[in-house]
């Protein structure tokens, strides 16, 4: 099975929920686009790190998921950024993967995604998100997958893998990440 997932980009983004998250997922077999949404090629992390993405413009239909990873200025960009209502909107409607860490769950509750669903995020960033915050380290809702913060982004990665391929295979990555 073959899995593509689209990873949107902002300036200020933290860039460990960005590149560890990327790291596991393509260890797991999963393809990761990540894609600026600053119109330019580099997307400048919340340290000022300077992370090369995808400029192209992206068919939604070729992606079984999108991830937005956080960081409270790259959080803050995300929530702005003119077409993440549609992209929200086609993933959600099409029952694919939402996933987001640390402060990101954010732009999926301030869109009502997360309205009734269980989910986890940065202490603080869940009020008035209309969901049931759990405070996890990672929780799984249905198709929502949320992460409280970039110490748990290696753990958010093999959620996704599970969800995708499986226990066997998230245990795999683990074991192997973790050289069990």
């Amino acid at each position: 099975m073959s899995v593509n997932l689209l990873m949107l980009l902002a300036d200020g983004v933290e860039e460990c929920e960005a590149l560890v998250t990327r790291d596991v997922l393509l260890r797991g077999g999963i393809n990761v686009t990540m894609k600026s949404i600053m119109g330019r090629e580099v997307v400048i992390s919340q340290d000022n790190l300077l992370v090369k993405c995808d400029t192209e413009e992206v068919d939604l239909e070729g992606f079984d998921g999108v991830i937005l990873p956080g960081g409270g200025r790259g959080t803050q960009n995300l929530d702005k950024y003119e077409k993440m209502n549609d992209i929200l909107a086609y993933f959600s409607k099409n029952h694919l993967l939402l996933a987001a860490i640390c402060a990101a769950p954010m732009v999926l509750g301030h869109r009502s995604l997360l309205v009734n669903k269980r989910f986890t995020c940065f202490k603080g960033c869940e009020v008035g998100l209309n969901g049931i915050y759990t405070g996890k380290e990672v929780e799984r809702d249905g198709n929502i997958i949320t992460a409280r913060s970039m110490y748990f982004a290696a753990d958010f990665a093999l959620e996704i893998i599970k969800y995708f391929l499986g226990e066997n295979k998230a245990l795999q990555v683990a074991n192997s990440v973790k050289s069990i």
